[in-house]
């Protein structure tokens, strides 16, 4: 499943466990831990990347994919096939919109937890899937303030002399 690399990883979590009196993320401290780690120039690809993964899986994808769940779980059951088309057009409609390596770690976990012998529900498979699609919302949101942040030429000025103090200020303690 695609996230954010790791050297960029830490310039778009929050720092809820750092009490400093400072926001919980702010886009001109993630350039610099981004810089730090020698990625801050990764920023905009990154972004595109995140975007480009929100994409939902093909309606073809997702029918193979419920059909084997159907297959799976409904073997030793007489099965209607009307109800089969009922529950593939229902179940494809309601996670039809959810990314396609989020949708299908999601099933996949749905079904490695399923203890009641049936086929996971859409609300078992969203459960694994919702808090996975709002990080990596919250990361794509993250990275285009960074870059928005990146393309501001006062901002970027005020962050290349705040370096450059910092960048002194650790020369003048190492003499």
């Amino acid at each position: 499943m695609l996230s954010v690399r790791p050297e960029l990883s830490s310039a778009v979590a929050d720092r809820e466990f750092v009490f400093d009196g400072g926001p919980v993320w702010a886009a001109e401290r993630a350039l610099d831990i981004a810089a730090r780690n020698g990625v801050e120039q990764l920023v905009p690809a990154e972004r595109l990347g995140l975007q480009a993964a929100m994409r939902p899986p093909s309606q073809d994808w997702l029918v193979d994919r419920l059909s084997i769940l159907w297959t799976q779980f409904m073997v030793a059951r007489q099965a209607d096939p009307r109800a089969l088309a009922v529950w593939m057009a229902e179940t494809g409609s309601l996670l039809g919109d959810l990314p396609h390596d989020i949708v299908a770690h999601a099933i996949d976990q749905a079904v490695r937890k399923s203890r009641h012998g049936f086929i996971p529900s859409v609300g078992e498979i969203r459960q694994f899937a919702d808090p996975l699609v709002e990080e990596r919302e919250r990361q794509i949101e993250r990275l285009t303030a960074m870059e928005t942040a990146m393309a501001d030429p006062v901002a970027t000025a005020a962050r290349m002399e705040r370096r450059a103090a910092t960048a002194a200020a650790q020369e003048g303690r190492r003499a």
